[in-house]
């Protein structure tokens, strides 16, 4: 038996005992929809220092059979073999691929030849000839890559969310016309980059931290985690905020983290207990608990010392900080490894997030979908319609005096849509838009078209956006 959706403020949202399933939608609807397929966006760049540029081709839904792919390739100013090559390669002007059973999309890989000269006004156009049935062609069947840095001026995406169980986190590029997928269930802490010593959990799956006085690993046992099982961990119907220090404040403000900044003194850092939270699905399960310890190393980065709480001994891992990146990861069972793209790489991300809400008696932690949240070297700006007032449209550069520009991450946040409860389909606003000016200065108006795929599946959120101002 499936338990209704706790339902608050207009956000539809999920507890650790709740499952998604209510409210899918049920297979024999779905076969009754149109499966397209089409380009993930229309255009890219692929920039002077990258060799390969992956271009994906999506379904409305997962297939039960693989489903043969034509893709009609023309250039400019290229010469296949000697700039460039693909895979699958190019015969006789096309491609042909296949979605494979159980996926719901295709991947063609472009890649510069090692040593080839580019003057930068090459390009290569792609477009959908013909697919296997069932699949219908969609509306976005031409795609045209740059061998230069992109602009764009304009686009319309949907972003790969992973569908109804928010599977994962969605970094997007405006500039470059550009999203990139990551399973949110891959990391558990990041190291921030910059000059402060700071780590951030993984607040896309439910995770706490609490500090406990002692500061080595192999004296912490499971006495000193007693009643942590209710107190560190998230609820939708209890939430309290006594709570909110054992979450990354939603602001992205890093003094505010729930793990303290990493002392230059070693033993000044102190133990944490962390509940890693809960894993996408339809029913999530718990991800355990560690004891960690953060430590400055002798090389400039941070060590990671980690272990199952009733374990006598440690493992460690190292962390390195990165000029070209805010934030380096690390996940217990993989070690250090890189999950968001490079600082000026990305401006905002959609993503299930750790947030917080206010009922009347203080900030408390609450789990939201749908959350969009911006880089920390991103503003943004809203713009509200009104009649008689500026529109999407009619908005241009004359109109950007005045604005506000925020840096918080969740300045966009939950503000863009509304509904998903038990009577009321989630939707897009229609009475507002945003300004988002990224980290290298480019200014762009951007509104949220949709949460669903053409089957009316959750977790596909789509965008438009235009160039207001180059940077």
């Amino acid at each position: 038996m499936y338990q209704l959706k706790t339902f608050r403020t207009g956000a539809w949202i999920v507890s650790s005992l709740i499952l998604l399933a209510a409210c899918r939608k049920k297979d024999t609807d779905l076969q009754e929809l149109d499966n397209l397929v089409n380009f993930e966006t229309t255009s890219q760049g692929i920039v002077p220092a990258d060799q390969h540029i992956q271009i994906k081709l999506k379904l409305s839904r997962a297939v039960t059979q693989e489903v043969p792919l034509i893709i009609n390739v023309t250039t400019q100013g290229l010469e296949y073999g000697v700039q460039f090559t693909t895979s699958p390669a190019i015969e006789s002007g096309t491609i042909t691929t296949s979605i494979p059973s159980g996926s719901n999309e295709a991947v063609v890989t472009v890649s510069k030849v090692p040593g080839a000269p580019f003057v930068g006004d090459e390009k290569l156009t792609m477009n959908i000839y013909s697919s296997g049935s069932p699949i219908i062609i969609g509306g976005t069947k031409e795609f045209t890559l740059s061998f230069a840095e992109l602009i764009a001026t304009t686009g319309t995406a949907t972003m790969d969310g992973g569908g109804q169980f928010y599977t994962n986190k969605v970094f997007v590029d405006l500039s470059a016309n550009r999203s990139t997928s990551v399973n949110r269930n891959t990391w558990d802490l990041g190291f921030y980059s910059g000059a402060d010593y700071r780590v951030t959990l993984n607040s896309s799956l439910a995770m706490m931290a609490k500090q406990i006085d002692k500061n080595d690993l192999t004296q912490v046992t499971a006495v000193d985690t007693v009643g942590f099982g209710a107190e560190v961990a998230f609820s939708q119907t209890n939430p309290r905020s006594t709570q909110m220090p054992y979450i990354d404040h939603p602001s992205g403000d890093l003094t505010r983290t729930a793990i303290a900044e990493v002392a230059a003194n070693a033993a000044d850092n102190k133990v944490y207990i962390i509940n890693r939270g809960l894993t996408p699905g339809a029913t999530p399960a718990t991800r355990g608990w560690k004891k960690i310890r953060v430590i400055r190393n002798s090389t400039g980065g941070y060590t990671l010392q980690h272990a199952d709480i009733a374990s006598a001994t440690f493992q460690e891992i190292n962390i390195a900080k990165d000029a070209d990146y805010f934030f380096r990861y690390a996940s217990f069972e993989t070690g250090a490894l890189t999950v968001e793209p490079p600082a000026l790489k990305w401006d905002i991300a959609w993503t299930y997030f750790a947030n917080s809400v206010n009922f009347g008696g203080g900030d408390v932690p609450y789990l939201y979908q749908d959350i969009i949240i911006q880089n920390r070297n991103v503003q943004v700006a809203k713009v509200a319609v009104v009649p008689g007032g500026v529109t999407f449209s009619s908005f241009n550069e004359t109109n950007l005096a005045g604005l506000t520009f925020s840096t918080s991450q969740t300045t966009i946040g939950a503000d863009w849509r509304a509904g998903g409860g038990p009577s009321s389909a989630p939707v897009a606003h229609t009475d507002r838009f945003y300004v988002v000016k990224d980290g290298e200065g480019n200014i762009y108006k951007l509104r949220f078209t949709g949460l669903t795929n053409a089957g009316g599946e959750r977790g596909y959120p789509s965008y438009e956006m235009a160039l207001v101002k180059e940077g």
